[in-house]
């Protein structure tokens, strides 16, 4: 068995203007939390076809039958009332992200939190969001070059989709106003960093600066 667990998230700035002289509201934010999680021991999308192809429009729907098996799998978070330096408990076991029956040898975590106040948006809504985004284009010419040559196209391309959904989702953020927090982007292996099943890691700022994570995996071979 494998389980990646959150056990503590620190937001220092929340992003919210604090109140002054009654003209802006309480100091206290709405955040958004999304996690994907991709690994090599997990059902990923066969790319053989999108290899193949040399028609635009066929690599095209074969790519969003991939983002919609990728982002079908992130987990969505709604937290009310934080305040700049909040820090979020998930109780005293830490709250699973992910879990596998077996040890993944290579495991990608991409975890993005931002202000809002809007409604979260379905799964529908963010794959619609995802293939209608004016980069998708380029990103289906890119990712036929990234996977050409690796020995795990699928794994590949999950990591690559989850990152260019990361990057649409803060885009519909910023055109609604909405305030990054923060981002991570991390990309483990087994025999470096979990030889033994076993990693935990405390206060690891994200790409901003803005936000501490602390993080355990543990894993055991039945």
């Amino acid at each position: 068995m494998f389980y990646f667990r959150i056990n503590k998230l620190k937001i220092i700035d929340n992003k919210e203007l604090p109140a002054f002289l009654g003209l802006f509201g309480p100091d206290v934010a709405q955040i958004k939390i999304i996690s994907f999680v991709t690994t090599d021991n997990i059902p990923l999308p066969d790319m053989t076809e999108f290899m193949r192809t040399q028609k635009q429009e066929h690599r095209k729907n074969i790519l969003k039958s991939a983002v919609t098996q990728v982002v079908s799998s992130r987990i969505l978070t709604m937290v009310e009332n934080v305040k700049d330096n909040h820090v979020m408990y998930f109780g005293d076991t830490g709250y699973v992200l992910f879990q596998s029956k077996s040890i993944p040898d290579h495991f990608d975590w991409q975890f993005v939190v931002y202000e809002s106040d809007k409604a979260i948006r379905d799964t529908a809504m963010m794959i619609e969001d995802i293939v209608n985004d004016e980069e998708f284009d380029k990103f289906t010419d890119d990712l036929s070059k990234i996977i050409i040559g690796t020995t795990n196209p699928g794994y590949t391309a999950s990591v690559a989709i989850g990152k260019f959904a990361t990057k649409v989702i803060l885009k519909i953020a910023g055109k609604n106003k909405d305030d990054m927090i923060g981002i991570i982007y991390m990309s483990l292996n087994r025999w470096e960093h979990y030889p033994f099943g076993e990693r935990k890691r405390d206060n690891v700022p994200d790409m901003t600066n803005n936000m501490h994570v602390d993080y355990s995996i543990f894993g055991f071979d039945e």
